[in-house]
């Protein structure tokens, strides 16, 4: 029976949709029956696999709609690892300090929020529901709760942003001292109302020379960049997320969660009802696709490549029983050649100034 170290849950449930958020979501909030049946879906996988959590990411939605005794019963169905990562997503404006005190009686060691920006004028567009005085409310709450390892979310890349409104917000952020900070270029589909607002975000020559500020900046205040928009103190890199970029297998649990296993990926439905209906009748609740072996090659490279220490010549050998120069030394030597690829020892990785425009030389990786 294969070993799963890797677990993501969803809760699609939402107090209200933000303005550039095009990801499946509900207002409404039968909580009781998508517990009932999120439950449920557990058990089937634990028929197939033996499941020994390294990670657990509760994502969303708004998990911190949630109440933490709810979380730690879904938690508690789980053999967990010595030092499991257990990540709780949270909007700013839930964590109240009853919250925190409930939290810190569960297995819940890490907490994601969603800042965005230190700009309250930035927030209000964005459509986000807390303002900069209960991000420090929600920080000192939890760090009073032992919750110490907390990552900030940071959007660039706004309607009418100018550099100085992101350097604010940069300010800001380092004086919180998270251990971690993911940042996030905003991008907007013609479904969400801020769609109006995509001919007043800043060309593409500044959004890169903001994304080079954000890195720099962050570099130059001891967080490590140890993949493309991510950025930690040292020893707090996401776990979770590394088994992403390894090509790690995980399941995912819930509407709208994504699994891969068994070199299938899936993903369940993005309809709570239909969910529930589905795995309270013992029927599938996902669409699949099957891998080849191609598939995984290309996945392992442009994957691998989004860590800033990128991926192994011997390991790739290893894993597909194929040298990595035959399979793709073409695309290889003509980014090496070019300085957007640097070869280093075993490994390969991004050139500092390929990570920006990183998804064109990726593309080039799919078989």
């Amino acid at each position: 029976m294969k070993t799963i170290s890797n677990i993501y849950i969803h809760i699609p449930f939402c107090l209200r949709k933000c303005n550039y958020c095009s990801f499946y979501s509900e207002a409404e909030t039968p909580f009781d029956d998508y517990f009932v049946a999120l439950k449920k879906e557990i058990r089937q996988y634990q028929k197939q696999y033996r499941i020994k959590a390294d990670t657990i990411y509760f994502g969303g939605g708004t998990p911190s709609l949630v109440k933490p005794s709810v979380l730690q019963d879904i938690i508690s169905l789980f053999d967990l690892k010595n030092n499991c990562e257990i990540t709780l997503e949270a909007n700013p404006i839930t964590i109240t300090e009853k919250y925190t005190d409930e939290i810190s009686l569960t297995k819940i060691n890490r907490v994601s929020l969603g800042v965005q920006s230190f700009i309250d004028k930035e927030l209000e567009m964005l459509g986000r529901l807390h303002k900069t005085a209960e991000v420090d409310s929600a920080i000192k709450y939890l760090k009073n709760n032992g919750i110490n390892n907390i990552s900030l979310d940071l959007m660039y890349g706004l309607p009418f942003q100018k550099k100085s409104d992101l350097l604010y917000s940069l300010e800001k952020i380092i004086a919180k001292n998270p251990v971690h900070i993911s940042t996030y270029c905003l991008s907007l589909e013609k479904d969400v109302p801020m769609y109006s607002l995509k001919k007043d975000i800043p060309d593409d020559e500044i959004v890169a020379d903001f994304y080079q500020s954000i890195s720099d900046f962050l570099v130059d205040n001891s967080y490590n960049r140890y993949e493309i928009s991510n950025f930690s103190k040292k020893g707090f890199e996401s776990k979770h997320n590394l088994s992403y970029w390894n090509l790690s297998n995980y399941l995912g649990f819930g509407a709208s969660a994504s699994g891969f296993v068994d070199n299938l990926r899936y993903v369940n439905f993005a309809d709570t009802e239909k969910y529930i209906n589905a795995v309270n009748n013992s029927k599938k609740c996902y669409s699949a696709n099957s891998l080849t072996a191609n598939d995984r090659k290309s996945e392992y490279i442009f994957l691998g490549l989004r860590k800033s220490n990128g991926i192994s010549f011997q390991k790739y050998n290893e894993l597909f029983n194929s040298d990595i120069f035959r399979d793709f030394g073409k695309v290889i030597n003509k980014y090496v050649d070019s300085n957007f690829l640097v070869v280093e020892n075993d490994n390969l990785k991004l050139a500092e100034k390929s990570y920006f425009i990183s998804n064109e030389i990726f593309s080039d990786f799919i078989l």
